[in-house]
This record gives C-alpha cells, structure tokens and sequence, in this order.
C-alpha cells in the first residue's frame, strides 16, 4: 500500500469517526432508575424525552435501568447522556461519577418529599416501636424510600435488622406494597402515592419520615457546555402538564444546590454502618 493510499484511508477514517461522533451529540439517551415498573415509568418519561427533543432540537431516547445499580453505572460512563436520580443515589456517587445536576423537582412547592412505613390492616401494629421482633421488607438498597429512610427509621427506635424476624429487598415500591398487603411481610417503606395506591386494598400508615431533598435530572460528565445549557433550560421551563406527570404534586423545577444532599448523606452513613456489621 502506498503513502497516498494510506493518507486516503486514514482520512477516511477520521471522516467517519467525526460523522458519528457528531451523530451521537445529537441523539441523547434520558435514563430512568427503576421506581416504578418499566411500563409505567415508559409512560411517565416518554413524554418528558419528546418534549426536550421537541425544545432542544436533538433526539431523547428514553431507556430504563435493570436496577438502580445500573442506573447509576450508566450515568457515569455516558450511556445515559441524562438521567431521571433518586436522591440517595444523587448524594453518594455524584461527586465519584463526576455528574453534573441540571435540575430538582419541585414538591408541593418546596424541594423535598418524605417516605412513609405501611403495614397490613388490622395487623394491630400502629408505631414504629412495635416492629422490633417482627419481619420488614424493603425495595432496592440504592433507594431513598424502600430502604434508606426505612430504615433508619428503625434505627432511631433502637430497632436493628437483628432484631426482625426476617427481611428482603424485593425492588420497586409495588413489590414493597404487595407483600405487606399479603402478609409476607409485616412492613415495609415507599413513596406516599404507592401507598395510597394500596390503601382501598388494605394497608395502612403508621409513620413518615421527616422532609427530605426531592429527585433530580443529571447529566453525564462528558456533556458538553452549550447542551448542558439548552437541557438544563428547557427542564427549568417545562410546562406543569407534561411535569406533574412523575407525580401530581410537582409544581415545578429548580437548579440544585448540593448542600441540601448532606441531610441524606448523613442518614446514609448511618446506615451503611448497619448494612456491614456481622452479628
């Protein structure tokens, strides 16, 4: 092969590896983790990726996470140029995958949420302190309100996981629900609206956790400046219509400020150091 040929070739090369390159800064990838099952959270974010596409002039694809742990991994190297976070996830590897927050939602008008603890109707447990010698289910380990805040909850009334008969991590808020509502478990903890999803069918509330920093739309590292700006923009101006669809209560979106993230790091490191002890 001659210099020339090969001159030739290597211009090909770069020709192609720029057209493609420039392809994928044009297609996004918006990620969900998964919360809710994968049909609904399709419904739910379909319409969030159409609208950015539509403000943005780029294509949003939408794809939803295998597990929170995916989620999170696909954040960090790029596979998920976006992404829809829940805040434990957000507050412990934000800074180790080097994420960029665009925007929090906004709550009934404040950025925070709270989780509550379920329990089976007539189950005679009414507070948290009689859950000691009892079973509890959880969600996902990565989530803020099937796993972290429920269980720190415990453990601000002295219950460790010792002390329960039994525990699981069964994944999304529906499956904490239906297995309080069938009696495999005593309690669980989720979100608000999952509960009251459930309360016709017969669980019940007997606690809530205090206020804590709502979710959050990231984008990945490598996100250039001028799509960051145009993203981050058009999710601060998003109409409520097309918002409310993650929950009815949203009233809309706000830049993030990381240091109300410290409350849940705090809780976190609490029970982290739960998660690893031996006895």
């Amino acid at each position: 092969m001659n210099t020339l040929t090969s001159r030739f070739l290597a211009l090909v090369c770069i020709v192609i590896f720029s057209v493609s390159h420039a392809w994928a800064k044009d297609t996004l990838v918006m990620g969900v983790h998964p919360y809710k099952p994968a049909t609904e959270l399709y419904k739910i974010f379909k319409p969030i990726a159409d609208y950015l596409s539509q403000k943005t002039g780029k294509t949003v694809d939408l794809q939803i996470a295998q597990s929170y742990e995916d989620a999170a991994e696909k954040a960090g190297n790029g596979k998920f140029d976006l992404s829809y976070m829940g805040p434990t996830v957000y507050a412990k590897e934000s800074k180790h995958l080097q994420l960029k927050p665009l925007v929090q939602i906004i709550n009934n008008g404040k950025p925070s949420f709270h989780g509550v603890i379920i329990v089976k109707q007539g189950s005679g447990l009414k507070s948290l302190k009689q859950l000691k010698g009892k079973s509890f289910v959880f969600g996902e380990k990565n989530s803020t309100l099937t796993h972290v805040v429920p269980l720190y909850l415990l453990l601000n009334e002295g219950i460790h996981l010792r002390d329960l008969t039994k525990h699981a991590f069964v994944g999304s808020h529906d499956n904490v629900a239906l297995n309080v509502k069938t009696g495999s478990f005593d309690a669980g903890g989720l979100m608000p609206d999952i509960a009251e999803k459930y309360k016709d069918q017969g669980i019940e509330i007997i606690a809530k956790s205090p206020e804590l920093p709502e979710h959050v739309f990231v984008a990945t590292k490598s996100m250039d400046a001028a799509t960051f700006n145009r993203i981050q923009e058009t999710l601060l101006t998003m109409d409520l219509a097309t918002l409310k669809g993650i929950k009815p209560t949203l009233t809309g979106t706000q830049k993030v400020n990381d240091k109300d993230f410290d409350i849940l790091r705090t809780i976190m490191q609490m029970v982290e150091k739960e998660m690893d002890r031996k006895d």
